[in-house]
């Protein structure tokens, strides 16, 4: 896999070429675009940081993907537990969405990478405590799911999303949108009080994706608590 990066007045390209054929979905996925044989990601040139989030990405953009892929193992307990020693005690309100929020309940779902809602007006703080790990920038959706979208990269693939638009909501509450956020509830992992959304919700998302196993692993959990 080659990586490489275009700068203009506007935008940083991130690039992405020679890769196996493997790799084709797992782009995709993330929302990379198909340039003829590469697929690319733009993001503002004026990104704060740009040079070493470009830095960050180049130095662990395959093991990301690998990662995602389940071509490698995905050390997401790991990457939980030093988010949280990181953002100990600095003001920032999130809370915690995906399979990852399901594990925690004992449900093994296997992430494939780390899901962390926030506030926007933490952006900041965010950039600012994981500027040696950020790989795709924290920026303005301009109107997407989220406001703020970005990853990091510790140890394993971190996705930060803020502010969830009301448009997750509908037809019904999913496990990320405004609901949740409204809703959430407290788990002790570790030593620190995690907040998650409603196994609930988590269950409605894996049945409109069609994620049978995960559909069964949770519905045996909520039968279990009853």
């Amino acid at each position: 896999m080659e990586i490489s990066f275009e700068q203009s007045k506007d935008s940083i390209v991130y690039r992405i070429s020679d890769f196996d054929k493997k790799y084709k979905d797992i782009l995709e996925m993330c929302y990379y675009e198909a340039d003829d044989k590469t697929y690319i990601k733009k993001f503002p040139s004026n990104t704060k940081n740009i040079n070493k989030i470009m830095s960050n990405y180049k130095e662990n953009a395959q093991n990301m993907f690998n990662q995602l892929g389940y071509f490698r193992a995905i050390p997401w307990e790991k990457a939980l537990l030093e988010f949280l020693k990181m953002v100990h005690l600095e003001g920032v309100d999130w809370w915690l969405v995906g399979s990852c929020a399901a594990c925690l309940r004992g449900i093994p779902l296997n992430p494939h990478d780390v899901d962390i809602m926030i506030d926007s007006k933490d952006v900041d703080k965010i950039n600012e405590i994981f500027q040696d790990h950020i790989v795709e920038p924290i920026i303005d959706t301009n109107g997407w799911l989220t406001k703020d979208f970005g990853v990091i990269f510790l140890h394993a693939r971190i996705d930060i999303a803020s502010d969830p638009q009301k448009c997750l909501d509908i037809p019904q509450p999913v496990d990320c949108g405004p609901y949740a956020k409204e809703n959430l509830e407290v788990l002790s992992w570790n030593g620190f009080d995690i907040k998650v959304p409603p196994i609930e919700l988590q269950l409605y998302v894996n049945k409109i994706r069609n994620r049978t196993e995960r559909v069964n692993l949770i519905e045996k959990y909520i039968s279990d608590q009853k």
